[in-house]
C-alpha cells in the first residue's frame, strides 16, 4: 500500500493569554492507501489536534507552528483557503463525537445531506434527495423518509451518528477521519458503530484514521497503532506488536489498563 498522507515534523500551538502551550511537537505519521491507522493516547495527548491540523480546522487560539501535511503531492498547510476548502469534506471528511452537536438543529436532516450534493456536485435537488436517501440507507437506517424529515433533536445518538457518517462520506472522500466518534454512545451502539465502519470502508474503499483512548476499539478495528503522548508519537506498530511487546511505558500503561478493565 502506498502512503496516502503524510504528516511531517507537525508542531501545533496554543496561545492563552500571555502563555504559549505546545499541543503536538513534531509529530510524523503516514496513512497508507486502503489501511485503518488508529490514533491512540490519553485525553490531552495530542491526538484530535494533529487530526484538526491536517485541514486546518482548528481553535482559533491555535497555530501551526512548523511542519508539512503531505496529501496526493501537496502541502495542505501551504494552500490557499479557497484551495484547501476543495480538499476540506470533499477527499478529507470527518466524523466527530458529538453528532448533535455538529449537525444543525434548525435544519431537517434531509435538508443537510442534500446540501453538498447540490454544491459539490452540482446535483439537482431531485438528484440530491434520492442521493441522500441511498446514503442513509447505506448506513443501515431503516426508516429514511422519517429521518429525512426530522430533526436532529428528534432522533437518538447513535441514529444521529449513522447520519452524520452519511453526510460525511456524501463526496465520497478518500480519507475518513474519526476522532473519538462512539465516547457518547453506550456500549451497544458503540459495536453497531464499528461494525458499520468496517463495513462501509471495505464497500466503498476510504482510508481511515481513527482516533481513541481506548485500546479495545483499536483491537478490534486496527491494522496499525500510533500511540501518542504529550504531544508526540512514541511508539508505532501493527496491532499485534503494539498489544504483545509494547516498548514505550505510555503503551505499557494503556495496554495494562486494557487488560485490567478486561477482567472486570
Amino acid at each position: 500500500m502506498g502512503s496516502l498522507l503524510e504528516i511531517q515534523n507537525l508542531k501545533v500551538k496554543f496561545y492563552l493569554d500571555r502563555h504559549v502551550i505546545t499541543a503536538v511537537q513534531g509529530v510524523n505519521l503516514e496513512l497508507r492507501a486502503g489501511e485503518t491507522l488508529v490514533l491512540a493516547g490519553e485525553s490531552g495527548s495530542g491526538k484530535s489536534v494533529t487530526a484538526l491540523a491536517v485541514t486546518r480546522i482548528l481553535p482559533v487560539n491555535a497555530r501551526v507552528f512548523s511542519g508539512k501535511v503531505i496529501f496526493k503531492g501537496r502541502d495542505l498547510l501551504s494552500l490557499d483557503e479557497s484551495s484547501l476548502s476543495g480538499v476540506r469534506g470533499k477527499e478529507i471528511a470527518y466524523i466527530f463525537q458529538e453528532p448533535s452537536g455538529a449537525l444543525n438543529p434548525v435544519y431537517t436532516v434531509g435538508n443537510q445531506l442534500i446540501e453538498p450534493f447540490i454544491l459539490h456536485q452540482g446535483k439537482s435537488p431531485g438528484q440530491a434527495r434520492r442521493e441522500a436517501e441511498f446514503l442513509l440507507s447505506l448506513v443501515k437506517i431503516g426508516d429514511v423518509k422519517r429521518v429525512m424529515e426530522s430533526y436532529p433533536h428528534q432522533l437518538s445518538g447513535g441514529m444521529n451518528q449513522r447520519v452524520f457518517i452519511a453526510m460525511s462520506l456524501a463526496c465520497n472522500p478518500q480519507i475518513l477521519i474519526a476522532d473519538e466518534p462512539t465516547t457518547a454512545l453506550d456500549v451497544t451502539i458503540e459495536a453497531e458503530i464499528l461494525k458499520l465502519l468496517v463495513e462501509l470502508k471495505k464497500k466503498i474503499g476510504f482510508s481511515l484514521l481513527f482516533i481513541t483512548h481506548n485500546l479495545s476499539i483499536a483491537r478490534r478495528i486496527a491494522g496499525r497503532v500510533c500511540v501518542m503522548y504529550k504531544g508526540s508519537v512514541v511508539e508505532e506498530g501493527g496491532i499485534e506488536d503494539i498489544f504483545n511487546s509494547p516498548k514505550h511505558f505510555h503503551t505499557r500503561d494503556l495496554v495494562s489498563a486494557y487488560e485490567k478493565i478486561g477482567k472486570i
